[in-house]
């Protein structure tokens, strides 16, 4: 399986709501950061993804773009989903659904090595997103 392969496919799990099968595509120990910094791996990376999943079920990953040079991979898509149930800030407090549907463009650079990620770094425009919930 081709870097890049293995980098779709956690967005490919994501999406499928298949949490196990998006957290083993990553290797034990991997870097994880989004845009409020970076978040522990196996625990922090569950806990955000099942958030995530919480407050925008049925979302997608949308792939528009993918570059692979060795063991790294860049990735340029669009993230849609309809803000339906409690979304959890890292603050502790929570936005109640919306009903409102986002989008959200964003990059996310993978590191792979040996078939599974070690470094995911996701970059996508907050500001812009929480705008979209009103």
């Amino acid at each position: 399986m081709s870097n890049r392969s293995v980098a779709e496919s956690y967005f490919q799990a994501v999406t499928r709501r298949d949490l196990e099968g998006a957290l083993a595509t990553l290797a034990p120990g991997a870097e994880f950061v989004e845009p409020s910094g970076g978040v522990p791996f196996p625990d922090g990376v569950r806990a955000m993804l099942t958030g995530y999943d919480t407050a925008f079920p049925g979302s997608r990953f949308e792939v528009k773009l993918a570059v692979e040079a060795g063991a790294d991979v860049a990735i340029e898509g669009i993230w849609s989903g309809k803000h339906a149930g409690p979304m959890q800030l890292p603050d502790g407090r929570s936005i109640p659904a919306t009903n409102r549907d986002v989008r959200a463009p964003f990059v996310t650079v993978f590191r792979v090595r040996g078939g599974k990620i070690v470094s995911h770094r996701a970059y996508w425009d907050m500001a812009g997103f929480m705008a979209q919930l009103g």
